[in-house]
C-alpha cells in the first residue's frame, strides 16, 4: 500500500475513533457519548488488557497532539514511539492494533470506553 494511501486510511480510522471516542470533548471535561451497540456478531481481534493499554496510549496522544507543534510528520511518529516505549509497546504492536480497528467492533468499543470521560482539561 502506498504511503499516501496508508496515511489517508490511517486518517480515516483516526477520524472514526475521534467520532466514536468523543475526542471532540477534549479539554472540556465533559463525558463523551458511548458508541451505539451493533446487532451484528463481534468479529476481528478481541479486546484484552494489552489492547486496552494501547488504546489508553493512543487516546492520551490524541488528547495532546492537537496542542503539540511538530516541525514535520516524523515528529508525530517520534512522539508516538516515545509514548509506546514508556508503556512497554513497540510501534509495530500499535500498528497491528490500529489496523485491527477496521474489523474489530470489540477494539472500537474498548477505545470508546477508554475515551468516554473525555480528555483532561489543560
Amino acid at each position: 500500500m502506498s504511503g499516501d494511501r496508508r496515511r489517508a486510511r490511517a486518517g480515516a480510522a483516526l477520524a472514526l475513533l475521534a467520532l466514536l471516542g468523543g475526542t471532540a470533548a477534549c479539554g472540556t471535561g465533559a463525558p463523551a457519548e458511548a458508541a451505539p451497540a451493533t446487532s451484528s456478531a463481534p468479529s476481528g481481534t478481541p479486546a484484552d488488557p494489552a489492547t486496552g493499554r494501547i488504546a489508553e496510549v493512543e487516546f492520551a496522544r490524541q488528547c495532546t497532539v492537537a496542542s503539540a507543534n511538530f516541525a514535520d510528520e516524523a515528529g508525530f511518529t517520534t512522539d508516538l514511539d516515545a509514548r509506546l516505549a514508556t508503556a512497554g509497546f513497540t510501534h509495530e504492536q500499535w500498528k497491528q492494533w490500529h489496523d485491527a480497528l477496521d474489523d474489530s467492533p470489540a477494539l472500537v468499543a474498548q477505545f470508546a470506553a477508554v475515551s468516554a470521560a473525555g480528555c483532561p482539561p489543560g
